[in-house]
């Protein structure tokens, strides 16, 4: 199994009425469907390629990305609301859930970008989910914030997730210092995410967010100082068996507008 490499240009042609951006392809022609307000922490992995390759579908291969690489990406929303285009709030709210994303490449339907293949969403009411791939789970995030007041300050998150449907936990344990904080403002739709069971779900995404980077090592951040990953549930188990931390952002909010083909 080869992944496919660079995010310069895609290996095909794009498709008419594509651009391309971010290693994503992007409809030129769009339309926004929601608006999603929350807060995140993402944690980006180095997993055995085999592995992860062997839970996409058919036609879909792993991408290369450019920095972080990574082949398994991990949100964590603590808090999240989704409003119409129109702002006014989704009859059903999202509860706290986990996204489990991969960079993927269809040289076939022409697509690149980045695919939902699984998801845990507390509760039971929210299961499939716009990409059809939330389960329920028990969700439980703590978190405390350890200082002398002068110069050293840790923040310790641990996330405990269980599922509704089969026995075993996932747990993150992981302490690390805030950092400087930036703001990033995605000036149109730059990034593509697409439904291991149904590929005529394809949804873009633009994002005005603040980003706080505690682990990105070709900046020259690293202020990690533990991590913990534990893994006990049937799915899944080869790629996170292989998983290895290399990145990790966290934005204290964010602002999402997702938009579809016209």
């Amino acid at each position: 199994m080869s992944a496919t490499k660079g995010n310069s240009a895609p290996s095909f042609a794009l498709a008419e009425g594509y651009y391309y951006e971010n290693g994503c392809t992007v409809a030129s022609k769009v339309h926004l469907t929601e608006r999603n307000y929350g807060t995140r922490r993402t944690f980006f992995f180095i997993c055995d390629p085999t592995a992860v390759q062997a839970i996409l579908p058919d036609g879909w291969v792993l991408r290369i990305t450019a920095e972080p690489e990574f082949h398994l990406m991990v949100h964590f929303n603590d808090w999240l609301h989704t409003s119409h285009a129109d702002d006014t709030p989704h009859l059903v709210q999202a509860p706290p859930y986990v996204g489990f994303l991969v960079p993927v490449q269809n040289s076939f339907l022409k697509r690149s970008g980045i695919m939902q293949v699984y998801g845990f969403a507390a509760g039971s009411h929210y299961t499939g989910g716009p990409y059809k791939a939330y389960r329920g789970c028990t969700y439980s995030h703590a978190s405390r914030f350890d200082t002398n007041g002068l110069d050293v300050s840790w923040t310790h998150d641990q996330y405990t997730i269980g599922s509704l449907n089969s026995e075993g936990v996932f747990e993150i344990s992981i302490a690390h210092q805030r950092t400087v904080v930036a703001r990033a403002i995605t000036g149109r739709p730059n990034l593509a995410v697409f439904s291991p069971y149904d590929n005529s779900i394809e949804r873009y995404y633009s994002e005005d967010l603040v980003l706080e980077r505690p682990l990105a090592p070709l900046l020259g951040l690293s202020n990690v100082k533990e991590f913990s990953l534990t893994w006990t549930l049937p799915d899944l188990k080869d790629v996170m068996a292989s998983a290895q931390l290399v990145a990790m952002n966290y934005n204290p909010a964010y602002m999402r507008e997702v938009f579809e083909r016209d």
